[in-house]
């Protein structure tokens, strides 16, 4: 007996020696591909830096540049941008160098097996399941139906965050979140517990979900002291509101006394605008649906139109109230229950003679051109588009699409509007909060002329 313990006590630990040396075996070669993937990765990047420094290279970046800046100089000259016999003798100084036609020819022959590589990549990866989190999420569908999904991939707005250009995939709802940190990656500035928020635009999916994975640039913490809800409610109206506030011809201690009509004045931007307009010195007129009066004079708000009232439907009342009470010096339309899908009809009716170009600001948004290309040109966008994100990744400015976003949407922008929190001048809208089963009332809600502010839902 004690014989055949021995003997199987030997074939015991012979066995785990043999899996002690498959895996430390297997781990090696992990260990060898990966450093050789590494370092043909490296060897690509520095080719294709050398590539970018070719004089030949230099020469066309030099005459591009001088062509961009001769063009900006007949436009402010008033004459046509482009001269076509400028263009024509450049063109024949180029071709006349043979070393430069056939440095062309190569270019392009490159440019289009890459793009259409690149192309079959990306489709035959779309194709794929996409990796993530497990989670409950609000996914919108094809055909614009919202489904609740209980195991649903949320990838979130990682390394590939971009929104799908080659597939056609469902997409979670939602704009605005907040939460706490969970995991972070090597060098991102949060900790395990951090109290974040942030926004997702529309290119980058959606946030109703239980998980999200972002990128650090996309979120900061949140103001201490705002619960979740309300803070989900205010960083993309809030980073609406001051974007639409930078690229209005007014600075800011130029607001003071203007006469500013906001249309849509119910939604979060909306209300965000009229809070930090009024504390600006601004004399602002809200349009909204029937019932709101009260609640916009709160906010700070020195006149009130009826959306709806008068002839022509929405713009009718406004501009019956321009002619009642005075044109204004900026007119900001925000998108809510009430508001027309067209612009106005006549802005001369509306702003003042002497108010400056850009005085309309439309904050509504708009389909994606993805959406709206036909196949022929939505393949060679997807091309391009591809092909561009490559060339900025070999050039050493990263795989993320932060360049697509407004600037107020990124962490210096949300650390921005957490100081207008902290400092008093700003407050979350927050209309009314659901939870995910009760999705089918919150977005009827939110469409509705009752919806006052942002709708959130929490995922308990």
């Amino acid at each position: 007996m004690d014989e055949f313990k021995l003997r199987a006590g030997e074939k015991l630990e012979a066995l785990q020696s043999a899996a002690k040396a498959a895996a430390d075996g297997s781990k090696t070669k992990v260990q060898d591909v990966a450093s050789q993937t590494t370092e043909l990765i490296r060897k690509i990047r520095e080719a294709f830096q050398e590539l970018w420094q070719n004089d030949l290279i230099v020469e066309g970046r030099e005459r591009v540049a001088a062509w961009s800046r001769d063009a900006v100089q007949r436009i402010r000259d008033g004459t046509p941008p482009l001269s076509p016999v400028l263009l024509y003798e450049e063109l024949v100084a180029l071709f006349k160098d043979r070393m430069w036609r056939r440095s062309v020819a190569l270019f392009l022959a490159g440019a289009a097996l890459g793009g259409g590589a690149g192309l079959l990549l990306g489709l035959r990866a779309a194709a794929r399941p996409p990796a993530g989190p497990h989670a409950r999420a609000l996914l919108a569908q094809p055909d614009r139906a919202v489904l609740l999904v209980d195991d649903a991939v949320t990838p979130g707005a990682g390394a590939a965050a971009l929104r799908s250009l080659a597939a056609r995939s469902p997409i979670s709802v939602g704009r605005g979140f907040a939460g706490v940190v969970l995991d972070a990656g090597a060098g991102v500035p949060l900790e395990l517990g951090d109290e974040v928020w942030g926004c997702l635009s529309e290119w980058s999916g959606g946030t109703a979900s239980e998980l999200l994975t972002v990128r650090s640039s996309r979120v900061s913490r949140r103001p201490r002291g705002l619960a979740a809800d309300a803070a989900a409610a205010l960083p993309w109206a809030g980073s609406l509101a001051l974007a639409a506030l930078d690229r209005a011809p007014y600075a800011d201690d130029a607001w003071k006394g203007k006469r500013v009509a906001i249309i849509g004045a119910t939604s979060g931007e909306g209300l965000a605008l009229l809070q930090l307009l009024s504390r600006k010195g601004a004399k602002t007129t809200t349009a909204a649906p029937k019932g709101h009066q009260s609640t916009m004079h709160e906010f700070g708000a020195s006149q009130f139109i009826e959306m709806g009232a008068g002839e022509g439907g929405g713009w009718g009342a406004v501009e019956a109230a321009a002619r009642l009470q005075g044109p204004w010096d900026a007119l900001l339309c925000c998108e809510a229950a009430g508001v027309p899908c067209s612009p106005p009809p006549s802005l001369a009716a509306l702003l003042k003679s002497t108010a400056p170009r850009g005085a309309f600001l439309d904050l509504r948004g708009g389909a994606l051109m993805t959406d709206r290309l036909p196949t022929p040109f939505w393949l060679l966008f997807c091309a391009s588009f591809y092909t561009y994100r490559t060339l900025r990744w070999a050039v050493g400015l990263g795989a993320h699409a932060d360049w697509l976003e407004r600037p107020q949407q990124l962490t210096a922008g949300l650390e921005r509007l957490a100081g207008l929190v902290d400092s008093g001048l700003l407050m979350p809208a927050l209309d009314k909060v659901y939870f995910p089963q009760e999705f089918e009332a919150a977005l009827a809600h939110a469409c509705s002329e009752d919806a006052l502010g942002t709708t959130v839902i929490r995922f308990p």
